[in-house]
C-alpha cells in the first residue's frame, strides 16, 4: 500500500530536467518512512509560497539560519501529509490563521542541499538533503502577521518580481524564479 507521499508524487507532472531527475530520487526515498525523520541524510520537507489576493506579492520570511529572505517551510517530522506540513509551517512562521490552499497538488519539487550548521545557537546539524515539495496558498495581504522569532528575523509581503532578488542564496533564486514563472503563466 502506498503512503501519502508516494501517492502525491505519483500524480506530480515534472516540468523540466531538474524535476524529472529529482522526481526519481523522491520516489525512491518516499517508500521508506524513515525519510520523514531528520535523522535521515535525505528527508522530506514542505514549503509554501503564500500569495496575496492580487497574486502580485509573496509573503516572505527572513531566515535566521540562511541569513536570507525566502519562502515558508519546514520538516515533515514523521508526517507524510506534506500539504498539512506546509499549512502548519505557514501558521507557525507567519502567524496567519486564515489562508487557503490554491491547489492540493505541489507547484514544484526540488532536492536542496543543506550545509552543516548550528541550529538555534547550540545544536550542530550535519549536512543533508531536503527533499522539498512546495505548495501554493493565498492570504489577505492585510491579515494580522506574527513573526516567529525563534526562526526568523523578518516577515513581509514582497512584490513577486522582487522576491528572488531579496534572496542572498543564488541557488535558491533559481528555484524561486521557477515557481514565480509558473504563477504568472
Amino acid at each position: 500500500m502506498k503512503n501519502k507521499i508516494e501517492k502525491l508524487l505519483e500524480n506530480f507532472v515534472p516540468e523540466g530536467q531538474q524535476e524529472q531527475i529529482d522526481l526519481k530520487v523522491f520516489q525512491k526515498f518516499a517508500a521508506d518512512e524513515e525519510n520523514l525523520s531528520r535523522d535521515s541524510i535525505a528527508h522530506f520537507t514542505a514549503s509554501a509560497f503564500v500569495l496575496n489576493e492580487a497574486h502580485d506579492k509573496i509573503l516572505g520570511i527572513y531566515h535566521k539560519i540562511y541569513q536570507s529572505w525566502g519562502w515558508v517551510g519546514g520538516h515533515a517530522d514523521g508526517n507524510s501529509d506534506l500539504l498539512a506540513v506546509a499549512e502548519k509551517e505557514v501558521q507557525e512562521e507567519t502567524g496567519l490563521q486564515e489562508f487557503r490552499k490554491l491547489s492540493e497538488k505541489p507547484i514544484s519539487i526540488e532536492a536542496l542541499p543543506v550545509f552543516g550548521h548550528i541550529h538555534r545557537k547550540y545544536d550542530y546539524v550535519s549536512a543533508h538533503i531536503h527533499l522539498n515539495v512546495t505548495f501554493l496558498f493565498e492570504a489577505k495581504e492585510h491579515s494580522s502577521l506574527q513573526k516567529n522569532t525563534d526562526e526568523t528575523d523578518g516577515l513581509g509581503w514582497i512584490p513577486l518580481e522582487e522576491f528572488s532578488e531579496k534572496s542572498s542564496e543564488k541557488e535558491m533564486r533559481i528555484i524561486y524564479d521557477k515557481i514565480i514563472s509558473r504563477i504568472i503563466k
